[in-house]
């Protein structure tokens, strides 16, 4: 089957415009919502760590699908623009976010309008599978964020070849040739899941019991028990643009 993204992702989300359709959706409704809390709190540490509140500041989230993360900075005070592929997810994110502005595109096809104090981009670039579409992508939403500000993208950080056909991962070195040349630095790499978001093998059945593996994540993830990138886990990457928003020479 051929991807086309903006089909797959409107018809996904016209069908089932909940975490589901961003998230698995094989499995249930509180399965994914334990794993988009669990996401929330690795995003909340995050910013606490590089000490950047986003209340009063401007945030763009990339890929806004059903609206989880516009309404997690709302709550935090920040203005919110949303930008996502899917007309459907942008028909209704209107409706129900008056306060947020969104955008319907690509952005692996063209620069995004203004800048950013946050870019927040959770497993969206790695479901852009063209490799000169992706360095596009990921270039532009660079290109997106103020001096000092940051970009928040998820990935494994390592290439795979088993991959479904609307995924496909990338190692850290191709984020840090692109971000390197944009002037930026990685300041932070921080798995979001352990458990969860993730094939269990034999012991799928604990998947039915999200409240389990959402509570044996958190102490997983307190105490450093993850594995990180050596497992192929889910993981945050915080990049910060330099405070002058010039670019070095080009790396590698």
């Amino acid at each position: 089957m051929t991807y086309r993204p903006r089909e797959f992702w409107e018809q996904l989300l016209s069908e089932q415009f909940d975490l589901r359709g961003t998230g698995e959706t094989g499995l249930s409704l509180a399965y994914n919502r334990a794993c988009y809390a669990l996401r929330g709190e690795t995003l909340d540490r995050a910013l606490a760590v590089q000490g950047l509140d986003p209340r009063g500041r401007r945030v763009l989230d990339v890929g806004c699908g059903t609206g989880f993360w516009v309404e997690r900075y709302l709550r935090r005070g920040a203005e919110v623009t949303g930008i996502d592929i899917a007309p459907t997810a942008i028909a209704r994110l209107r409706d129900r976010f008056p306060e947020a502005r969104f955008m319907l595109a690509d952005v692996g096809e063209a620069p995004i309008e203004g800048s950013y104090a946050i870019v927040n981009a959770f497993d969206v670039l790695y479901h852009i599978t063209d490799d000169a579409r992706w360095d596009r992508a990921l270039a532009h939403l660079a290109a997106a964020v103020e001096p000092g500000g940051l970009l928040l993208v998820t990935d494994t950080f390592v290439g795979a070849d088993d991959e479904a056909d609307h995924n496909r991962m990338r190692p850290l070195a191709a984020y840090r040739r692109v971000l390197g040349a944009a002037g930026f630095t990685v300041a932070d790499l921080r798995p979001t899941h352990v458990l969860l978001n993730r094939p269990l093998g034999a012991f799928r059945f604990l998947n039915r019991a999200p409240a389990l593996l959402l509570a044996v994540d958190r102490a997983l993830l307190a105490a450093g028990l993850h594995g990180g990138v050596a497992r192929r886990t889910n993981t945050l990457m915080v990049a910060r643009r330099s405070d002058t928003g010039s670019a070095p020479v080009r790396l590698g």
